[in-house]
């Protein structure tokens, strides 16, 4: 054993000799340092969102009420001027009811609508007293009287319970997040009710659930669907609702996942070059000269190759971490992931689920990493192993999916390029349909051991 270890600390201290990979060392410091930063300047130049905020926050309607003389509607005219005396702005929970009595947009599938057409009375003075008084237990309860829809009740009783009054303006730094998720408990709730897709009703069904559990748990900042891979699903940017938008560290921190795979380009310009250089340098007889066998020397190198590989990514967490909260403070730590997947909630920690996130991408970096290492143990060019690793890393995902997309070449689920990012097929993201984690996980296996027993072969049965 203590041979093996002296074999993996020499490995080592070549490769910490090298100015290549002290300068890789350096990469991935500067990459998760400024990721960031980045992220902090694209979301200041990305788009005037406190600039949209003051719109919707403003109670001056006189833009409105002058285009409505104009056009001598005079029902809008008393709407908007009703608006401003009121001083109900776009975010104000008093605006739906405000339209209900003026008949202005509004889905009428909503239970303010729907409260209405049960009415007998006049609408119109019942709501105006709920707004001017505003009266909001009162307004929750004619709505909890007016609906048998057992998931509006169970909003209404929670809101109650814990005397949580609808927001006056949602956009302000002191809103309660709970409104928030209340009425995205509500809202998916309708929706999974109306749809008619057994598929959609299960994506609506578990948000539901979702939000029922931050409420029930108190989780105030929900880190789902922040992600990259996420934000790109169908929804997922609409998953999150209450507590990312505010810009915390995770909006940056989240993000860091997407430098493992820079990180795994790396990785294999040290294993596609660990075992052909030695060839092409004339040094593995200095290796073969010592009472070690080859397996252990490919051994020692595989190793050492997959040991820096996990480092980085450690040090591409921690250093993600430090940026993030330089940039964005250190508000909101205890977030929390909070998902829902066929009526399964899982809770994690935000730190504990970035860090799975880490893993799972890992294990691409290491199947394309122990990919370039076998073809370093079969050719004598170090570039060429290089070449060939990156090529596949980079265009193996891609030409899986045309040959799906455009010629419908189903036997692509086999290879190792449609099952290494385990983040995505984690997530149900596959273009495969019936493609599952274990399924993924077994097709790695297999082709793990191919690139290994080519690796060893190649090493062992190799002429010096």
């Amino acid at each position: 054993m203590s041979k093996f270890m002296g074999l993996l600390k020499n490995e080592y201290i070549k490769q910490l000799k090298k100015k290549s990979t002290v300068f890789i060392f350096i990469l991935v410091a500067v990459f998760a340092f400024g990721l960031a930063g980045l992220v902090k300047v694209s979301l200041m130049i990305g788009g005037d969102v406190d600039e949209m905020k003051e719109k919707f926050r403003s109670y001056d309607y006189s833009d409105q009420i002058d285009s409505a003389k104009e056009d001598k509607n005079e029902e809008l005219v008393e709407y908007y001027t009703y608006l401003q005396d009121n001083k109900i702005n776009q975010t104000n929970w008093k605006l739906d009811l405000a339209d209900v009595m003026f008949d202005q947009g509004g889905s009428d599938q909503s239970f303010v609508y729907q409260a209405a057409k049960n009415y007998e009375g006049d609408i119109k003075e019942l709501y105006d007293g709920f707004i001017k008084n505003n009266d909001w237990k009162g307004y929750y309860e004619f709505i909890k009287k007016s609906t048998d829809n057992k998931d509006i009740i169970w909003a209404i009783d929670y809101a109650l319970d814990n005397n949580i009054a609808p927001e006056e303006d949602s956009y302000a730094d002191d809103a309660d997040w709970r409104n928030s998720v209340l009425s995205s408990y509500i809202e998916n709730s309708e929706k999974a009710a109306m749809t008619a897709s057994d598929e959609q009703k299960q994506v609506f069904t578990d948000r539901a659930l979702t939000a029922k559990y931050r409420l029930e748990h108190d989780v105030s900042v929900n880190i789902a669907g922040s992600s990259m891979t996420e934000m790109m699903s169908e929804g997922g940017g609409d998953y999150e609702t209450g507590g990312i938008e505010k810009q915390t560290l995770w909006t940056s921190f989240t993000s860091s996942t997407s430098v493992v795979s820079f990180i795994g380009m790396l990785i294999i310009v040290i294993a596609g070059g660990i075992i052909a250089s030695e060839f092409s340098n004339g040094t593995i007889k200095f290796l073969l000269i010592n009472p070690r066998t080859r397996g252990k020397i490919l051994l020692s190198k595989y190793i050492t190759v997959i040991s820096i590989g996990y480092i980085m990514m450690i040090l591409c967490y921690i250093f993600s971490l430090i940026s993030s909260i330089i940039f964005f403070g250190t508000s909101d730590m205890g977030a929390m992931y909070v998902k829902t997947s066929a009526g399964v909630t899982k809770a994690v920690s935000g730190f504990t689920y970035i860090f799975e996130q880490y893993l799972l991408s890992s294990v691409y970096v290491v199947v394309m990493a122990t990919f370039a290492f076998a073809i370093s143990s079969v050719v004598k060019s170090s570039s060429l192993a290089i070449g060939l690793g990156i090529f596949a890393m980079s265009m193996g995902e891609n030409a899986v999916q045309i040959l799906k997309m455009a010629f419908n070449v189903d036997a692509g689920r086999y290879t190792i390029f449609a099952n290494s990012n385990l983040q995505t097929i984690a997530q149900g993201q596959t273009i495969f349909p019936g493609q599952t984690l274990g399924f993924a996980i077994a097709v790695i296996a297999v082709h793990m051991v191919v690139f290994l027993l080519t690796a060893w072969d190649g090493f062992v049965r190799r002429d010096v």
